[in-house]
């Protein structure tokens, strides 16, 4: 009987594994294999990685769902992973700059995860390269422009915009929509207010710190220097929140940066990541200064005067004094012309405009500053002080009446512009055209229509939208190069009211007669809000 009982479950045995060999045979069939075309991808950041596999398998197209698998860093944890970005078959992404999953140039690893839905079973590619670079640094000029509702950068690249005078002209290149380009379309919320870009002596030591920043009346955007890649906005320069979030300028302080927010000003070297506890909080402070700070990095510490601020509560001109200048921002003289002036006749006291500020610049003599002022009954006038005195006293120099100037009279300047120690390089612009006058020792200004120098008249395609003569405190380089047509290079942007219609021209200035040498037009803009020198 134990015999026949070993035969019969042998038997039984036997066939239980030929049913298992069956099935075990029909599911090899249900498997999947993926073929990619390359193993090796490169491209920029901004571009789109696109890839189509070869699939094959039984399994039906409705049962499977694909999706494309960076290897990236989990957070601010320690530990990395296999990150999803792509769901489809067919891989079209755009591979932008990330502070985690792509946080920079170099090679990264990507596969494709296959999942049958019904069994939950996945199916994995190899693992291919993909090399993530960011585009070649263009050295031109950065241009915020818009069509009142958002906001683009573009770039340019041409002769009288690079950091050195080229020994060989160089290919000009316009990019009207470079940052849209590079985020994917995507432009920055609100009509353009001004852009800036930090390069300071100290940059090219710590290059991930140099960035560009722009601002609109609804927005900021925080951008990478070379690919112009959205990094964030204007509180992402601030540590703990410690700002107000109100962007109003930024300056470059030698191998230092200030950021003006809110009334606050904030201090940073080019090694610390950002700003972080206020160098002079507005709210402990009676000053209440205005961002369009004055510096004056040429002096050496035996000067009194280090920079030039206004006092908006006051309403009157301010020096920040002491051997750390900007640096420290802490020590400050009230430009009192009437204190221990012994009875000298002045033509207006510094620190009493009992007027707002309009604009300001280095301009006239050497040494001197202007600044455009606007009083309480709406009259405009000028004044011109000497900032390398050594008492308050000696400051103010002239005052020079503007209501006589019909343009101003009627309100029709939207911008000034002073030359360096130039008295025949100032400028005003109104939608129509750009008018040069002089600082002369308080003479009459009698302004004239801008100039070539061979007495032909500069015309103007479309409205005037902004102007500007750019004096970039920026260094360049490892030679800590300095732009060379700085203070002899103006740029007028105009408008046609079309899309692409904005025209940037840039003249080139002679400094002793404030007339034009040359110029170049660059079209493809829209309205034109600022400009800047890009030195990275």
């Amino acid at each position: 009987m134990s015999k026949l009982y070993v035969i019969f479950l042998t038997l039984f045995l036997a066939y239980g594994c030929y049913d298992d060999k069956g099935n075990y045979d029909y599911k090899l069939l249900d498997e999947l294999s993926i073929s990619l075309p390359s193993k090796t991808y490169s491209l920029l950041f901004g571009e789109q990685l696109q890839i189509t596999p070869t699939i094959e398998t039984i399994i039906p197209e409705t049962d499977l769902t694909y999706e494309w698998e960076f290897y990236g860093k989990d957070g601010d944890n320690y530990w990395s992973r296999y990150f999803p970005v792509y769901e489809g078959k067919d891989l079209d992404y755009t591979c932008l700059y990330n502070d985690t999953l792509l946080p920079g140039e170099g090679t990264y690893s990507l596969r494709l995860n296959v999942t049958q839905n019904s069994t939950g079973r996945h199916f994995y590619s190899e693992t291919v390269s993909v090399k993530l670079d960011f585009q070649l640094s263009h050295i031109g000029a950065l241009v915020l422009h818009g069509d009142g509702s958002s906001s683009d950068i573009g770039i340019i690249v041409a002769d009288e915009f690079q950091i050195v005078k080229p020994e060989s002209s160089v290919t000009s290149e316009i990019y009207p929509h470079f940052y849209s380009n590079a985020n994917a379309g995507e432009k920055i919320d609100g009509r353009g207010q001004w852009i800036f870009q930090n390069c300071t002596k100290s940059s090219y030591n710590y290059p991930e710190n140099i960035f560009v920043i722009a601002v609109t009346d609804k927005s900021s955007v925080l951008a990478h220097s070379k690919s112009l890649l959205n990094s964030g906005t204007w509180n992402d320069l601030f540590n703990g929140g410690l700002n107000q979030g109100k962007p109003e300028n930024m300056v470059i302080n030698s191998t230092a940066l200030l950021a003006f927010d809110g009334g606050d000003v904030f201090h940073k070297g080019m090694s610390d990541v950002l700003f972080s506890v206020p160098l002079f909080a507005a709210a402990d402070s009676d000053y209440d200064f205005d961002s369009r700070i004055l510096n004056f990095p040429h002096h050496t510490w035996r000067d009194i005067l280090r920079a030039l601020a206004y006092d908006r509560s006051k309403r009157g001109f301010v020096a920040i004094i002491g051997s750390q200048g900007l640096n420290g921002f802490n020590k400050f003289m009230d430009l009192d012309a009437t204190a221990g002036s012994g009875g000298m006749n002045v033509p207006f006291n510094p620190i009493d405009m009992k007027a707002d500020l309009v604009h300001m610049d280095l301009g006239g003599l050497g040494d001197h500053v202007l600044a455009v002022m606007k009083d309480d009954e709406g009259e405009y006038f000028m004044v011109e002080m000497d900032i390398s005195v050594k008492t308050a006293p000696e400051t103010p120099k002239f005052k020079y009446d503007l209501m006589h100037v019909e343009d101003v009279k009627n309100d029709r300047v939207i911008d000034w512009a002073f030359g360096t120690s130039a008295m025949n390089m100032c400028y005003y612009a109104t939608v129509d055209g750009i008018y040069r006058f002089s600082a002369d020792n308080g003479n009459m200004i009698r302004p004239e229509p801008l100039m070539t120098a061979g007495n032909e008249k500069i015309r103007f395609k479309g409205s005037i939208t902004m102007m500007k003569i750019l004096k970039p405190d920026i260094f360049s380089g490892a030679n800590n190069d300095t732009y060379y047509r700085s203070n002899t290079e103006m740029v007028v942007g105009t408008y046609g009211g079309t899309a692409g219609s904005g025209i940037l021209y840039c003249l080139e200035l002679d400094p002793l007669s404030g007339r034009v040498l040359s110029y170049q037009e660059y079209e493809g803009f829209d309205e034109i809000y600022d400009v800047c020198i890009k030195g990275y």
